[in-house]
């Protein structure tokens, strides 16, 4: 009998656990989720890209949270979160953008979902379960490909730009109004965005922001001619560098590549005034047909030709045109990934890392000496003659016990003072102004007191930024980073972080309406002056000019105020900042943390912002601000924010010079274009040395911009390299051939003018063949010449 009434007790209480358990189980089961990756599915890895979630919801009315897990690099990962609404019987398509994703996490066999759905909050933990796609799985664009984007009222029209793009290692990719982000992020996977008579005005205004973002950020736009551009381009027609405003008929000769005539003589083209400061860069007679002009870290390329209209859509040759015009001979930001280390986990090492290292109260040894005489040579012998005195000797045990604990908790108290009081932050900045804006790198790290959760906010620009690496597998990104984008504010949240335990975000930011130097000087016999303005919001603790190898300090400027320039060169006309290389010491004090930060971040926006950007080798004004460009804070604590920003902005000088000149290699402006091969090292003490795999590279020098502007005659060209795994040809800018250079040194005295663009280009094409050591030494050149009035 008792059995019996136990086994109707436990059938009862599953009867009833039962009941529990299937409603919240078939509610979930309601919830259907759709998502498509990237670009038809394509991303590159490493890099942002966009993704379409489509939400149905056959049961009662739902809302809640959906989790993207994503992996940065093999250590470091986060989760994107969005917020989803869908009632009953609806079904809703959400667009957002992951930072990026790596191959490393797609191709790990242990993860087997990536995607959380959780009701109401994530934070409160409530996980349901749903059907439809759980992973996400795009496929990758090899890493090698540059990536263009085809926006066009018809994609057919492009069909030999396809073409020609599939045969130069480009992938093509055709978008719709739906594939663009509202976030530069989420086309990072892009390399070019072509745009063929396509009403980008139509777009959402975040969308097309998005666009001019991702320009800046180091993104190429090719722009073709439209009817009517300034209604069909947007926001975009303010930055094109030619405004047209007319129709005329222009002849076809600059398409030719061969001495045949073409079929057609003429085709329609838009023209009108063109921007100062662009370059026409292919002209048709006095017209120009192609025009280009850097913009942030980017570039624009605008055409007087539709790309896409009869007779140049069916014109067979028109794709080997186009891959040999100028618009994709320069280098793409996918070559400047450092032969393709991760981009992240170099941004970490050079940049991110050093915001790690708090200021905290530290006990030199002569202190700690000084507490150890007074503990065994003051405390015991004063105890000994007190106690027996008052013949207390054998209260001694306690009270040496006593002091000890004391000494201890108060030398603990006074080393820890800052880390129990509140939370600690660190901002570092790197910018660079242009036209009213900021752009550039943030890094921000806490420091938590207590453990648990911490929340950091963003505000005032733009910051899309990825969690430092971490102890914790990939699979956790949920765990240990959740990212979440307002409207006017974004924020990371760091679950369960431990005690005294450091947490860091970082990456591209930018900030509108941020101000600039209002900069009035001239350059004559050495002596710059003139005056600056400042006309940011931030007070400039330090303030200096930098050209070449030599730095001079200006003092302070605060905000609103102006300061006037008299000083003295070592040079006969200034040029662009020569990075010495990166120190990656490690600080032993808080005056060395101060210092190493400074270099690395001087390092950093040279060789990140300034070298990968398209201002011409120009000297720069930079400066360091306290002041927060991104402004953070701790939600629900009143953390100490400590921080530092590093902004800097190129000098158009007026410079008046005449007589000899000489040239050496920290006057002169470097990047490598690879042709085939890779790089996957530079040397962190000199940028002139680099690791190169096999393969061919044309290695270009910039001469100083205000050299180019003047009345120039060269006298003497010298190139020097050392090494037999290289061998060295100079481009001939006049024929496009290549002379061949036998003997180092190299001495050149004739015809300089040809080997000189009128810009002042110089291309050395480098073959590096296999010699069993990948390390090379760039040429060094020396140049000589005269200026005249």
């Amino acid at each position: 009998m008792l059995k019996k009434k136990l086994l109707f007790i436990l059938l009862l209480c599953l009867f009833f656990v039962n009941q529990g358990v299937e409603p919240t189980k078939a509610e979930s089961n309601f919830i259907r989720i759709a998502v498509k990756e990237g670009f038809d599915g394509k991303i590159k890895s490493g890099r942002g890209f966009p993704i379409q979630v489509t939400v149905e919801n056959s049961g009662a009315d739902f809302s809640g949270d959906i989790l993207f897990n994503f992996a940065t690099s093999y250590n470091s990962s986060g989760a994107k979160a969005i917020s989803i609404d869908v009632p009953k019987g609806s079904k809703k398509t959400y667009s957002l953008s992951i930072p990026a994703y790596s191959e490393d996490y797609s191709n790990n066999g242990q993860i087997k979902q990536s995607i959380f759905l959780y009701k109401g909050s994530w934070k409160d933990n409530h996980e349901q379960d749903f059907i439809g796609d759980k992973m996400l799985k795009p496929k990758y664009i090899d890493q090698d490909k540059r990536t263009i984007g085809f926006l066009s009222e018809d994609s057919d029209r492009l069909k030999e730009l396809k073409v020609m793009a599939l045969a130069n290692q480009i992938e093509p990719i055709v978008l719709t109004e739906d594939m663009v982000p509202e976030d530069e992020i989420g086309l990072d996977s892009l390399d070019y965005i072509l745009i063929d008579e396509f009403a980008i005005s139509k777009f959402k205004k975040p969308q097309q922001q998005a666009i001019l973002n991702w320009i800046q950020n180091g993104g190429k736009l090719i722009a073709g001619a439209a009817p009517n551009a300034a209604s069909s381009y947007g926001s975009l027609y303010q930055v094109l560098p030619m405004k047209p405003d007319k129709e005329v008929a222009a002849e076809t000769k600059f398409f030719q590549l061969t001495p045949a005539l073409l079929a057609f003589q003429h085709i329609p083209v838009f023209v009108g005034q063109v921007e100062v400061g662009a370059e026409i860069t292919v002209r048709s007679g006095d017209l120009p047909m192609v025009v280009h002009k850097g913009y942030g870290a980017g570039e624009i390329w605008q055409t007087a030709f539709s790309l896409g209209d009869e007779p140049l859509s069916s014109w067979k040759e028109y794709g080997q045109w186009f891959a040999a015009s100028p618009m994709l001979s320069s280098t793409s930001k996918s070559q400047l990934q450092n032969g393709g280390q991760n981009p992240f986990d170099m941004l970490f090492n050079e940049f991110a890392e050093i915001n790690e290292y708090f200021s905290s109260t530290q006990f030199s040894v002569g202190q700690i000496s000084l507490f150890l005489f007074m503990y065994l040579l003051l405390l015991a012998p004063f105890l000994y003659f007190l106690l027996k005195r008052l013949d207390k000797r054998e209260h001694a045990w306690w009270i040496i016990i006593g002091a000890a604990v004391l000494s201890s908790v108060g030398i603990f108290a006074i080393g820890a003072k800052d880390r129990i009081a509140k939370p600690q932050m660190n901002q570092t900045g790197i910018y660079k102004a242009e036209n009213d804006q900021l752009t550039g790198l943030e890094a921000v790290t806490l420091l938590s007191n207590t453990s648990g959760d911490y929340q950091v906010g963003f505000s005032k620009g733009s910051f899309y930024g990825v969690p430092g690496p971490s102890n914790m597998a990939v699979s956790d990104g949920k765990r240990y980073a959740v990212l979440e984008n307002g409207r006017k504010s974004s924020s990371v949240t760091f679950p369960n972080v431990e005690f005294w335990a450091t947490r860091t975000y970082f990456g591209h930011a930018s900030k509108q309406n941020a101000g600039q130097f209002d900069i009035k000087l001239s350059y004559e016999n050495k002596k710059l002056t003139g005056t600056i303005v400042n006309q940011f919001p931030y007070d400039f603790e330090e303030l200096y000019i930098w050209s070449g190898s030599q730095k001079i300090n200006l003092g302070s400027l605060k905000r609103g105020e102006s300061l006037t320039v008299n000083e003295t060169f070592q040079q006969d006309y200034l040029a662009g900042p020569y990075s010495q290389g990166n120190s990656f010491q490690v600080p032993n004090s808080q005056q060395e943390v101060d210092k190493f930060k400074k270099k690395r971040m001087e390092y950093v926006a040279i060789e990140n912002l300034y070298n990968n950007s398209q201002s011409e080798n120009q000297p720069i004004l930079y400066g360091y601000t306290k002041d927060s460009v991104i402004e953070a804070d701790i939600k629900g604590k009143n953390e100490s924010i400590k921080g530092l920003s590093l902004i800097y902005q190129t000098l158009a000088l007026d410079t008046k010079f005449s007589g000899s000149f000489t040239i050496k290699d920290d006057m002169l402006r470097t990047h490598l274009n690879i042709i085939h091969g890779g790089f996957f090292n530079d040397s962190s003490e000199n940028r002139r040395e680099m690791d190169l795999d096999d393969g061919e590279y044309d290695y270009v020098l910039e001469l100083p911009n205000q050299l180019s502007k003047m009345k120039r005659e060269f006298k003497d060209l010298e190139i020097t390299w050392q090494g037999t795994n290289i061998t060295c040809s100079l481009l001939n800018h006049s024929n496009g051939t290549f002379l061949p250079l036998t003997n180092s040194p190299a001495v050149i005295k004739e015809h300089l003018d040809e080997f000189i663009s009128k810009d002042g280009v110089i291309t050395i094409k480098l073959i590096k063949t296999g010699q069993g050591d990948p390390h090379v030494r760039m040429p060094a050149l020396s140049i000589k010449g005269e200026i005249s009035q």
